[in-house]
């Protein structure tokens, strides 16, 4: 028999006419030769058996692949000088295999445009899924410079049906390590879409890693603690829990250590909230962001729990996972928040203000206003800068003052501000102009007033109106209001 030669490589999912579907008749397990296979006494030990098997039968690169969480792993591989791991289901012909379930041949790959090869000369793959209770759960694959028929095709099917028997007779897979498990979970807290799927996803990670029922975070804030996620059986139990008694867990581990107790009856009276709730087991974890203790991560249990080293190790390791996700994502609302402020005046700025005026998302009948401080140059050229900016600094808190709960004020420019109103009608509007007037007043200066009513379709057209009724007010003498 002629013996191949290959690498295994993706190939996009796209490239359909290249890849031929096969459904092969189910060939008894005992009808192939793959004696290192049915010998070996574990999964891996299985695996690698028949990549040597695959060998003994003129296959220069076979190659087994298993399901470890989301993607799969080269379980063997021979006569390869790389290998490519970790497809994500139905990526390439072994993760479209996997999603599939389907066995696949690729009899010519010149056929596939998209195929990326690791080394040159490649002609043929054929892939065959590994089955576990009826689920794809691996695949066998080979690949070879010369022509895979469907007759050798059978016999990657037999190695696949073989593997498969094996698994079973072995109890399965193994469940991913620890290790794994945390480094998914740390993978999926990096895709979260804020804090609030983090804490969730870290409670629910938490029970289970730890076969504890209930988990909870907890913020720690000034004002109080409060339980911000939770799940399980007393999850309603560690909500109704008030903040002094939250501040006592969180006194067990304010040095940064952790803190469990397994459970027993001799609770101390300061603790009678937790056997009152019938709480007998409960293991703490710090939260910990930029050093300050900012939470705590909090497993329960109505039933004693014995607290291994391993598992006080995992949900620490959760615990600082889940800290610094969450100080990632306060970290980049905060700078959101700031690209959004005027670093002089902490007003929205102009680019914040040209973005809320063009989606244009207001209630009732807004009005734009604009508003000019009169010879601010001569403040500058008169008193120094510094005194222009703290002139500006003490004009936007006296305006912010007298504008109303959903009005939104704005500095666009030097001394330029603009504010986004809700008004009444002309009356309502000329006195909270005439108030904008009297603020700028009450900090020994005047400003010039403009308003439009806000044309939510033409925001360009608005500004241009407010405009010209700005430099009217100027014209006109200055301290005063002028409306489209």
């Amino acid at each position: 028999m002629p013996r191949f030669s290959g690498a295994v490589t993706p190939v996009d999912p796209l490239a359909v006419s290249a890849v031929v579907p096969l459904r092969l008749p189910v060939q008894r397990a005992s009808d192939a030769p793959f004696p290192r296979c049915s010998r070996a006494r574990d999964v891996q030990a299985a695996c690698e058996g028949l990549a040597d098997d695959l060998v003994a039968l003129g296959f220069d690169l076979p190659s087994v692949y298993l399901l470890n969480g989301e993607r799969l792993r080269c379980r063997s591989a021979r006569g390869y000088f790389q290998v490519v791991d970790g497809f994500p289901a139905g990526v390439g012909v072994i993760g479209r295999t996997i999603a599939s379930g389907v066995p696949t041949l690729i009899e010519d790959i010149d056929e596939a445009p998209e195929f990326i090869a690791a080394i040159p000369g490649l002609r043929s793959e054929a892939c065959v899924p590994v089955l576990s209770g009826g689920r794809p759960v691996g695949a066998v694959n080979v690949e070879s410079r010369s022509p895979l028929d469907r007759a050798l095709m059978r016999q990657v099917q037999q190695a696949a049906d073989v593997i498969s028997r094996r698994i079973f007779e072995l109890g399965g897979i193994p469940a991913p390590s620890q290790a794994h498990r945390l480094g998914s979970i740390a993978l999926a807290m990096t895709r979260a879409a804020g804090a609030l799927e983090i804490e969730q996803l870290a409670t629910a990670s938490a029970v289970e890693l730890s076969g504890i029922p209930t988990a909870a975070v907890i913020h720690l804030r000034r004002r109080g603690a409060t339980v911000t996620a939770a799940c399980g059986p007393l999850a309603e139990t560690l909500r109704a829990w008030d903040a002094q008694e939250l501040a006592v867990m969180a006194g067990w581990v304010s040095a940064g250590t952790s803190s469990h107790f397994p459970g027993g009856e001799d609770v101390p009276p300061e603790y009678a909230f937790l056997s009152a709730a019938g709480v007998r087991a409960m293991s703490v974890h710090p939260l910990v962001v930029a050093g300050r203790l900012s939470g705590l991560l909090v497993l329960a249990g109505e039933e004693p729990v014995g607290f291994s080293a391993e598992m006080v190790e995992v949900l620490e390791i959760l615990a600082a996972q889940t800290a610094a996700s969450l100080g990632v994502v306060t970290a980049m609302a905060e700078l959101a928040r700031r690209a959004d402020l005027d670093g002089l005046t902490g007003l929205r700025n102009a680019a914040s203000f040209a973005a809320d005026l063009a989606a244009g998302h207001w209630p009732g009948r807004p009005a734009l206003v604009l508003i000019d401080v009169d010879d601010f140059k001569a403040v500058n050229d008169g008193y120094g800068h510094l005194a222009g900016d703290r002139l500006l600094q003490s004009l936007a808190v006296e305006l912010t003052a007298v504008l109303r709960d959903g009005d939104r004020l704005y500095r666009i420019g030097g001394d330029e501000f603009a504010a986004v109103v809700g008004t009444a009608g002309t009356d309502d509007l000329s006195a909270l102009t005439g108030r904008l007037l009297q603020a700028a007043r009450r900090v020994r200066t005047t400003v010039s007033v403009g308003t439009a009513a806000l044309d939510a379709e033409h925001p360009d057209r608005t500004r241009i109106a407010a405009d010209a009724a700005l430099y009217g007010a100027k014209a006109a003498g200055r301290d005063q209001a002028r409306h489209a």
